[in-house]
């Protein structure tokens, strides 16, 4: 996604400016930096803001230490209303793993820059969220901390603080508040456990099956169908080929033009008129993606030729081979010698 493009709900952000002015913050630089009044989007309900933006605001804020438990704070202070439609189309769910569903197809609503994979074993709910889009670590950090911390709030709030233990991994380093995280039971949180800038949690199968109290499955087919509604616009309103490229940058092996449409929550005609609305190319798009990806991976890993053929979803490393030669004018084995490696 671009990032200047105001794609990320402002939401939840403006939630920091009662802390920031009951801690007696000036915030007139901060505005002056960002290029905009935030106080001006509390009565502005679809606001967003830019990575860009995030990046400055999140970078500026914590350069204080009075704000250094700033993302803990944000976390707290995410109830389930706090997400909109999602939020009240998990307060609708039967159970926790519908709602756990519910939550991984619409979490692109809450964040967009991040995903949420859900994958169920034996005994055992993990969910995985991880970041979409390159940020600076300082940014990447505090959103980790805020998502992981907002979880706890909405899960309690879920299942009506009935909650039994479970188990919050994050690549974050322990802050040096962790008393204050530590209270948030019964999660159990693990600082510092993931190599990938990730938050794994793990749910054991005796919160799962427990049934919500306000299940309606009414009002959730009314709220699913609003969500589907608005998830379309944003995907397509003017961001849909970074959209597209995302989530060809994303999957292994990358999606086809029907996966991508079937992300999107729309039929393959309908995305086939609004690429055709901007001059572009499906084909066109997927051969840049994954001839970039190409190139990163012959340059920044030590993966064979077989295994990246493999990964860019080519049959045969032959196929990818005559490809990526009649493209870039040499193989990958010579592209790979030619470069500066950065082994990873």
């Amino acid at each position: 996604m671009n990032p200047h493009i105001p794609s990320i709900p402002a939401r939840y952000y403006l939630r920091l400016l009662p802390l920031l002015l009951q801690r007696q913050m000036d915030l007139t630089e901060l505005f002056q930096l960002l290029g905009t009044d935030l106080s001006s989007y509390v009565q502005q309900e679809d606001a967003k803001l830019s990575l860009a933006q995030i990046e400055t605001l999140v970078s500026y804020l914590l350069k204080f230490p009075e704000n250094r438990d700033l993302a803990f704070e944000l976390g707290c202070s995410l109830k389930l209303s706090a997400h909109h439609l999602v939020g009240y189309a998990l307060l609708s769910c039967e159970d926790v793993m519908q709602a756990l569903g519910v939550m991984s197809q619409y979490f692109s609503l809450i964040m967009p820059n991040f995903r949420l994979k859900v994958t169920e074993l034996s005994n055992v709910v993990v969910l995985d969220i991880h970041p979409l889009q390159a940020m600076s670590t300082l940014t990447l950090n505090f959103h980790l901390e805020a998502i992981a911390v907002g979880f706890c709030s909405s899960f309690a709030e879920l299942l009506n603080h009935q909650v039994k233990p479970y188990d919050i991994h994050l690549s974050v380093f322990q802050p040096t508040y962790v008393q204050a995280i530590q209270q948030l039971k019964p999660a159990q949180f693990h600082f510092g456990t993931l190599i990938r800038p990730s938050i794994k949690i793990f749910i054991q199968a005796d919160n799962l099956d427990t049934k919500l109290p306000k299940a309606d499955a009414f009002s959730l087919n009314i709220l699913e169908q609003q969500c589907r509604e608005q998830l379309k616009q944003i995907s397509l309103d003017g961001e849909i080929i970074d959209w597209i490229s995302m989530m060809l940058r994303e999957a292994s092996p990358p999606p086809s033009f029907e996966d991508c449409a079937q992300m999107l929550n729309v039929s393959s005609k309908t995305l086939q008129r609004y690429l055709k609305k901007q001059d572009a190319n499906f084909n066109t798009i997927r051969k840049q993606v994954i001839l970039s990806r190409a190139e990163h991976l012959l340059m920044h890993t030590n993966k064979s030729i077989t295994e990246i053929s493999f990964e860019l979803g080519y049959s045969t490393a032959a196929n990818f081979c005559r490809t990526f030669k009649a493209e870039l004018g040499t193989t990958p084995q010579m592209y790979r010698l030619n470069s500066t490696p950065k082994i990873s």
